[in-house]
């Protein structure tokens, strides 16, 4: 259930996870909102999500990234989901990558899951 990798392996995870969708496709949508963001409501986008702002809702996508500056409180639901800042609520997805410096309380449903040492999870934990 985790893997814990050195330091060069956890800095370059997300852009090897992005790689890979991109050999898997051929072209890829890819969406950033900046830390200075703040929503209140929906995301929803085709491909993939890089996030570093503060929400209140869902996001949705093929694949997204919460990064370190992000703030969630509600549901994000991807196939393939990173998560380096902090979830108050529900995440859904195929694969769910939990970085080190991640804080989720909520609920996390996963088919593969990788935590970092160091994440803080108070969460129920439900394999699908």
């Amino acid at each position: 259930m985790s893997i814990f990798g050195n330091k060069d392996e956890k800095e370059n995870k997300s852009e090897e996870r992005f790689n890979f969708l991109l050999d898997q496709q051929h072209e890829i949508n890819q969406s950033t909102l900046a830390k200075d963001i703040q929503i209140h409501g929906s995301i929803e986008a085709k491909d993939y999500i890089n996030f570093d702002g503060s929400i209140n809702g869902t996001i949705k996508a093929k694949t997204v990234n919460l990064g370190t500056a992000s703030y969630m409180k509600g549901t994000v639901s991807a196939d393939h989901v990173t998560i380096e800042g902090e979830v108050d609520g529900d995440i859904q997805g195929k694969d769910v990558y939990i970085e080190s410096s991640a804080k989720i309380k909520g609920t996390i449903r996963y088919s593969n899951i990788d935590i970092q040492d160091g994440s803080i999870i108070n969460a129920d934990l439900t394999y699908y």
